[in-house]
C-alpha cells in the first residue's frame, strides 16, 4: 500500500483454472486491485450547480474505484437516472448499494431522499447497503468511506423530516435521514480512512460478521441493533444487567408498543451470546468478546 498517493495494490497471480492474472470469483484476494482516493474533476464538466458537480464528481468515482463487500465482484454497476433509493447494483449478487457524500465530517446524520420510499424498503426487508463518502474539496479526494450493510438501516435509524412549506416547489414532499449516529460501530465498516484504503480481505471479514440479521424482521434487527449499541457504550469492561436496564427510557422511546423492555434486553442479550457478541461472566453480568471502534471521525 502507498499511503501518500492513497493507492491500495496488489500483484496479480496465475489463478488456478484461468489465465495468468485473470481473476476468477472465487479468489478476489490474489488479484491486483487499485483503489484510488483522487476525485477526477473532469467529470463534473458541463454541470453548473455546485451540489450537481460534487454528486457527479463523487458518483463517478465510486463507479470507477468501488468493489463489492457482499461478494468477490471487482466492480458494481450504475443505475439508470431517478433509479428509486439504488445508485448501484452489484452484477455478480444483486447487492445494492446507495451513496451519500458530504464535504467535510459526515456528522451524525445524512440527509436521504423520499421518506416512504425508504421505509417502505426498510420494513420489506430491502433496504440498500448505504455509502456514506466524505471528501475534500481543497485537493478534491475521498478522505474517508464508510459503508453501512443494509440490515443495519432499521426503523430506529430512519428520521422523517419535515414536510415541505406550501411555498417550496416541492410543497409537501417529505424527505428523511439516516441517522449514523444510531447505528451500532458494529455496523459502520471504513473502506478508506483518512485517506488511506483498507485492505479488501479484511474489510470484507468485518461486513460477513453479522450477515446473520439479514432475513431476521425489521423490529427484530432492530431491537439486536439497539441493544448491541448499548453494550458497546461500555466498551470491554463487564457491565451488569441493572446497568443495561438504564438504556430502558431510550428504548421504550423506540419502542413504545412494547410493554415489557427489560424483558426484551435480557433476550437480545442471549441472542448476541448465542452469536459470541457477549459474553455471560455470571451473577448478572456480561462482557462483550471484543471492541467494536468508534473510529468515525464524527460519524
Amino acid at each position: 500500500m502507498d499511503n501518500a498517493s492513497g493507492v491500495l495494490t496488489r500483484e496479480p497471480s496465475s489463478v488456478a483454472g484461468g489465465a495468468p492474472g485473470i481473476p476468477t470469483a472465487d479468489d478476489v484476494s490474489e488479484v491486483a486491485l487499485i483503489m484510488r482516493v483522487q476525485l477526477d474533476l473532469s467529470l463534473a464538466s458541463g454541470y453548473k450547480s455546485p451540489s450537481q458537480k460534487a454528486r457527479r464528481v463523487t458518483e463517478g468515482w465510486f463507479d470507477q474505484n468501488m468493489y463489492c463487500l457482499a461478494c468477490t465482484g471487482l466492480h458494481l454497476d450504475k443505475t439508470r437516472n431517478n433509479y428509486s433509493v439504488v445508485d448501484f447494483i452489484c452484477p455478480s449478487c444483486g447487492a445494492e448499494y446507495q451513496v451519500k457524500a458530504r464535504r467535510g465530517r459526515i456528522g451524525g446524520k445524512m440527509r436521504d431522499a423520499a421518506y416512504e420510499p425508504m421505509m417502505s424498503r426498510v420494513m420489506k426487508n430491502r433496504s440498500p447497503h448505504f455509502a456514506f463518502l466524505e471528501y475534500e474539496n481543497i485537493d478534491w479526494h475521498v478522505r474517508n468511506l464508510l459503508l453501512v450493510p443494509g440490515y443495519f438501516i432499521t426503523p430506529s435509524t430512519i428520521e422523517r423530516c419535515r414536510p415541505l412549506s406550501a411555498s417550496a416547489r416541492r410543497a409537501g414532499w417529505v424527505g428523511c435521514n439516516i441517522l449514523t449516529q444510531a447505528i451500532p460501530p458494529d455496523g459502520r465498516v471504513f473502506v478508506i480512512t483518512d485517506g488511506v484504503p483498507q485492505d479488501p480481505s479484511e474489510v470484507r471479514k468485518k461486513w460477513k460478521r453479522f450477515t446473520w440479521l439479514a432475513n431476521k424482521s425489521p423490529v427484530v434487527r432492530g431491537w439486536t441493533a439497539d441493544v448491541l449499541r448499548c453494550v458497546r457504550s461500555f466498551g470491554c469492561r463487564e457491565f451488569s444487567l441493572a446497568e443495561a436496564y438504564s438504556f430502558e427510557d431510550e428504548l421504550e422511546a423506540q419502542y413504545p408498543k412494547n410493554h415489557n423492555i427489560r424483558a426484551k434486553i435480557r433476550q437480545q442479550l442471549q441472542v448476541l451470546r448465542d452469536h459470541g457478541i457477549v459474553r455471560f461472566v455470571g451473577s448478572g453480568r456480561y462482557m462483550a468478546t471484543e471492541e467494536a471502534k468508534w473510529e468515525t471521525n464524527d460519524a
